[in-house]
């Protein structure tokens, strides 16, 4: 009775991984059929904020409303969970994220930032789907250089601000990276436990997808501005 139940139970476990695997698939790939975002978001309507709570809300909201980092924080925080430096990755990438904020706001510009932010996407959904990754240690070096470029975006929308307002951005999109990132990470380290295999290399696939349809309007955007 006791083998009976621990099959059945390991079949419920299995078939609710398959269910959260192609869960998560499926919500990548609705990603495709919203509207692709510009190089910056703003939760504010264009305004700078002007208290803490409308810096920290700010910050939350960015790296969300912004489908092309939305994506890529996902695809790290999967990446991490086929890593074997696991959650030092997508660390990595949201201190360096900061970094790349307190460039833009330094007024250090990053060449072709919009360019490397979409070619990002595309990038980690490679690495995602390959077989044969590079090491840890090269996974998180590429993460680190693609989160000082979106962090420079991020910086757009904090240009200007004063002091505490800043401040609370920073952390409002530092916490919510690391949120979505961590979340990403447990969904990932589950699926890789429960025989789903293939799980990284369909969602790196989907994701890949995203990374060209960003890339591809980011170019024509540069090619013919409206």
């Amino acid at each position: 009775m006791s083998n009976r139940f621990a099959g059945l139970k390991s079949i419920s476990v299995e078939l609710l991984s398959h269910r959260l695997g192609r869960g998560l698939v499926g919500a990548l790939a609705a990603l495709l059929l919203l509207p692709l975002p510009s190089l910056a978001h703003h939760a504010m309507g264009g305004d700078l904020p002007t208290t803490v709570t409308e810096g920290f809300v700010s910050g939350l909201a960015h790296p969300v409303i912004g489908l092309d980092h939305l994506a890529f924080v996902v695809a790290v925080g999967l990446l991490a969970a086929v890593s074997a430096w696991g959650i030092a990755i997508p660390i990595a990438f949201v201190l360096a994220a900061m970094a790349g904020a307190g460039l833009h706001l330094a007024g250090i510009n990053l060449p072709a930032a919009e360019l490397v932010i979409a070619g990002s996407v595309l990038g980690v959904g490679v690495l995602l789907a390959l077989k044969h990754r590079p090491r840890s240690a090269v996974m998180m070096g590429l993460a680190a250089l693609a989160g000082l470029f979106h962090g420079f975006a991020y910086g757009e929308a904090i240009f200007g601000a004063e002091a505490m307002p800043l401040v609370a951005y920073l952390a409002g999109f530092t916490v919510v990276q690391m949120g979505i990132a961590i979340a990403a990470f447990g969904v990932g380290r589950q699926l890789a436990r429960r025989s789903t295999s293939l799980f990284g290399q369909r969602a790196g696939l989907v994701i890949c997808g995203i990374g060209a349809a960003f890339l591809t309007t980011t170019v024509v955007n540069i090619l013919l501005p409206v």
